[in-house]
């Protein structure tokens, strides 16, 4: 049983880090690719100083901003899908409820909102739950950045960003089924 938990965790991180990785990619192709005009500008060849001068204050600032090969900023900006993720597992555990209990989702939050001590006491849980998750999944002794690493080795984007998207739709699927539950 103790072996079954233990690998049902490494999947979850896994899961975790795989989601993690591919919003960084996506966040970091985005914001210091597509729409930095620099980057753009570095791609061809100009003769004009102020342009070159440019080009390399932008390349200065990127290498600043990289802490070991991973940019704080968007690293920060990528930690909302695991959030994203822990809140989907507490929306799976309240659809389960809802269906085994046949209780109403209105008659529920009704409960909670009327009930200021409910209310705050769920919000505490949530945030704790954020928390935990993501310090046991991803940054706990730095995991995410071997996983980053084991990524970049492996090179399997196609399996990563399906699994991602795969991820997003079952997702949406899911606060969809939680809200027309209501």
């Amino acid at each position: 049983m103790h072996h079954y938990l233990l690998s049902m965790r490494k999947l979850l991180e896994k899961y975790y880090n795989i989601n993690y990785y591919c919003t960084y990619k996506l966040l970091f192709f985005i914001f210091e690719r597509m729409l930095n005009p620099f980057y753009w500008l570095s791609l061809s060849k100009w003769n004009n100083r102020y342009i070159k001068r440019g080009i390399s204050i932008a390349l200065k600032q990127e290498a600043a901003e990289m802490h070991k090969g991973i940019n704080g900023s968007i690293i920060i900006w990528a930690t909302n899908t695991p959030c994203i993720i822990s809140l989907w597992m507490l929306c799976l555990v309240c659809l389960a409820c809802i269906k085994i209990f046949r209780v109403e989702l209105l008659s529920v939050l009704n409960m909670i909102v009327g009930n200021i001590f409910l209310c705050i006491l769920c919000f505490a849980i949530i945030v704790l739950f954020l928390y935990y998750a993501n310090r046991i999944f991803l940054f706990k002794h730095d995991k995410y950045r071997k996983y980053f690493a084991e990524f970049d080795k492996k090179k399997k984007y196609l399996l990563y960003y399906s699994i991602y998207v795969v991820s997003l739709i079952v997702q949406l699927a899911t606060f969809y089924l939680l809200l027309s539950s209501a």
